[in-house]
């Protein structure tokens, strides 16, 4: 523990001899040689490295040593080139290299800006330190790495691959498929029978299980076009849009109330979530739904959807303390608006781009081609607004006909969202330390991008929606490649339970790579050249052979792709918390389909210096509005609810780009006797004793109106001498808790 001090002590005397802290030269630190050679790493690695990496590797090289010198190497360094050593070590003065890019005119690197002083110091400091190269590292070349990077490439429509069983494919994106299955010498699953194809596409586009007389009808329709019938049906509905917004609200770590230790309620926050689920249901093309979640205000300044939209820079927590208690000019007071700002930003970049923005907070990005100066660019963007209560425009006049036909979010008069001031100087921190501020930084975007510029200089002086416009412009660009697919791997994700690339919110190299990367790119183009719209890609998503495949095993196959990421299988999927919870009351017949407006209570509230957020009051079940769908409850973030936290709902304090699934004796024990389950077995079994009196009926009721399909003769034997000596409320429960009712076949 003592050594670990004198590193901390030594280290520290390092980073306080910074010539942008102390104003002149730094010295190498005293101590151990162990301590010193320590922190002599820290400084190639944190600082040195990244600057020779982006700004001389590319020249200077193994592969392209110009005038004979190459940087990537530490035998590369000490060998120096044709004009002599690069560097003296211990001696920064007699050193070419901080000769060559010092000054006011440096002659080096010849493309692109000089190094900023803060870059030119941090070399002088490694080389009056003794310009020490850890063992074994040699660096890489971060622009050429760029340019690999598969995410961020331009798109250009692959065309579909060869195959040798040309009857199987209905789609192009069969093809994809197919062709990597070939390779491994596998063969997909035969299509699945029409009770399974109705159940799995009303709850990808529902939520919610099919009728009894809905699974009826298709399975007896005889049209050649039943299916695409069906499909069209779904997505008409307006159920489409509440679970397809719940999934985005999911990744916007939207919350009715602000978190942290004050967990004051955002009563005003609802019209944001109505105004996704209309998004979704009036299919709006999905560059002007990026351009109103990040400048709606701005681009729109008159419609009222424009100033709701932006409730999605706000969704998610705020420090009350921080912001509504600490005074202005304390060093807490800045790190909560830093603290508040990273949210910002880096939810937008992992909602829409895919990118961990926010690891280049403190260094340049360890694994990505981020550097810390394009986060503090970011950062700017958001310098000029803060999250808060902001009236809205009225739609239309407030004692008009037509005002009371429009859907609440449109009548609200205030809602959560940003709050047009003029934006606050940012600068980039040294460590991300908001006591160790250094050069100035301009609004901007990633510089890794091709294609785009990234630079929002001419915004820099605007008031501050500008910069937040250029952003958005940036962001639903047909040429940022990662927009489109980001959102094409999300649609997929939401059908297959998986995305072609498993980790959503990360397409970075310390996420996954995708498993079928033209197929990706297809469905990304697929959706820019058919008006954006994301029903278009559901359409040619769900009329693929892979889509309708059984999600039967084999054990052979799962020998070659245990993990079914060749997809020749359809994935079975536990269904997720709230479709739990909306398909227990679709069977009750207790489910009241009522859209919008402000989210119920399914807590008792009490308010208070902290507000009290009270689960434990059974008589909240019995409030009407408490069978509402759960897309629509009040969202607390420091008490969930215990039964869907139970199910493993998502934590509104943080970004869920995929639900967690588990199967625990704690779930089979809420489906048993959690006062929700129990309350709705008791009033399907009022309902179906109500129609009949015949035990071995009213078991085959329950079964149709909770499995969706007529009971067997083994189950109608079994479940009526169940339902003789403890009733059918006790029948109900257990239904509820098979696995035909909690997965998706």
């Amino acid at each position: 523990m003592r050594g670990f001090f004198v590193f901390l002590a030594a280290f520290a005397s390092v980073v306080l001899s910074d010539p942008a802290v102390r104003g002149d030269e730094p010295a190498r630190p005293s101590g151990s040689p162990k301590v010193a050679v320590a922190v002599d790493e820290a400084l190639f690695r944190e600082r040195v490295a990244p600057i020779l990496e982006s700004r001389c590797v590319r020249c200077h090289c193994s592969k392209a040593a110009k005038g004979g010198l190459t940087l990537d190497t530490a035998e590369g360094l000490a060998r120096g080139g044709k004009g002599g050593p690069a560097v003296a070590p211990g001696k920064p003065g007699e050193s070419l290299l901080l000769e060559m890019v010092a000054g006011e005119s440096p002659e080096m690197p010849k493309s692109g800006k000089p190094l900023s002083r803060l870059e030119v110091a941090s070399l002088r400091s490694w080389v009056e330190a003794g310009a020490h190269w850890p063992s074994g590292v040699s660096l890489r070349d971060r622009a050429k790495s760029a340019a690999d990077w598969w995410a961020i490439k331009p798109l250009d429509r692959p065309k579909p691959p060869s195959v040798r069983d040309t009857s199987w494919s209905r789609t192009p994106i069969d093809r994809f498929v197919l062709a990597r299955l070939e390779e491994k010498g596998l063969r997909p699953n035969p299509e699945a029978d029409r009770r399974t194809l109705i159940r799995r596409l009303t709850f990808d586009f529902h939520g919610l299980p099919p009728t009894w007389d809905e699974t009826q009808a298709f399975v007896a329709d005889s049209r050649p076009d039943a299916y695409e019938r069906l499909v069209e049906r779904l997505l008409a509905s307006p159920r489409y849009g509440e679970r397809w917004g719940r999934f985005w609200l999911d990744i916007a770590h939207y919350g009715d109330t602000h978190g942290y230790d004050k967990d004051k309620r955002r009563d005003h926050a609802w019209p944001y979530r109505d105004y996704v689920i209309a998004s979704f249901n009036d299919d709006l093309a999905y560059s002007r739904f990026v351009l109103e979640q990040v400048a709606g205000d701005v681009l729109w300044p008159n419609a009222r959807r424009g100033q709701v939209a932006t409730g999605f820079l706000a969704a998610g927590p705020w420090d009350f303390v921080g912001h509504a208690e600490l005074r202005e000019g304390t060093v807490d007071k800045l790190k909560a608006r830093l603290i508040d700002r990273d949210d910002m930003l880096a939810n937008t970049i992992a909602t829409f781009n895919s990118l961990t923005v926010h690891c280049a907070r403190c260094h340049d990005h360890k694994f990505d081609p981020i550097p810390q100066r394009d986060y503090y660019r970011l950062q700017a963007v958001f310098a000029g607004v803060d999250r808060g209560d902001r009236p809205c425009s009225p739609a239309v006049a407030s004692n008009s006909a037509t005002s009371a036909t429009l859907p609440p979010w449109e009548r609200a008069e205030v809602v959560y969202t940003v709050v047009s001031h003029a934006p606050r100087p940012i600068q980039l921190l040294y460590r991300g330390d908001v006591e160790q501020p250094r050069e100035p930084s301009t609004p901007g975007a990633l510089s890794c991008v091709p294609g785009i510029d990234a630079d929002f200089v001419a915004s820099a002086d605007q008031v501050e929606g500008e910069r937040r416009a250029a952003l958005a412009r940036w962001l639903a660009s047909p040429r940022n490649a990662l927009t489109w697919r980001s959102i094409a791997n999300r649609v997929w994700q939401g059908h297959f339970g998986r995305g072609i690339v498993d980790t959503p919110s990360d397409f970075g190299r310390n996420g996954s790579a995708p498993t079928h990367p033209e197929l990706l790119d297809w469905l990304a183009v697929e959706l820019l050249e058919n008006g954006q719209s994301l029903k278009s890609l559901h359409r040619v998503i769900v009329a693929s052979a892979a889509y309708r495949q059984t999600s039967a095993a084999d054990a052979n196959r799962a020998a070659i792709d245990a993990d079914n990421r060749l997809l020749w299988r359809m994935n079975r999927p536990r269904l997720d918390a709230e479709e739990i919870r909306d398909a227990v009351l679709a069977a009750s017949g207790d489910l009241d389909d009522r859209m919008g407006g402000p989210g119920f209570d399914l807590f008792r509230f009490k308010d208070d210096h902290s507000p009290i957020y009270d689960f434990g009051d059974a008589t909240v079940l019995d409030r009407p509005e408490s069978r509402r769908r759960s897309v629509y409850r009040f969202n607390v973030r420091s008490v969930p609810n215990p039964f869907l936290e139970c199910l493993d709902a998502a934590d509104p304090n943080v970004s869920v780009p995929v639900r967690t699934s588990t199967i625990t004796a704690l779930q089979a024990l809420a489906m048993l006797n959690d006062r929700f389950v129990l309350r709705a077995s008791r009033s399907l079994a009022g309902k179906i004793e109500s129609q009949f009196v015949d035990p071995s009926r009213r078991v085959d009721e329950a079964c149709r109106r909770i499995l969706g399909r007529a009971a067997t003769p083994d189950e109608i034997r079994t479940l009526s001498a169940h339902t003789i000596k403890h009733g059918l409320a006790d029948c109900c429960r257990i239904l509820f808790n098979t696995s035909e009712f909690m997965f998706v076949d």
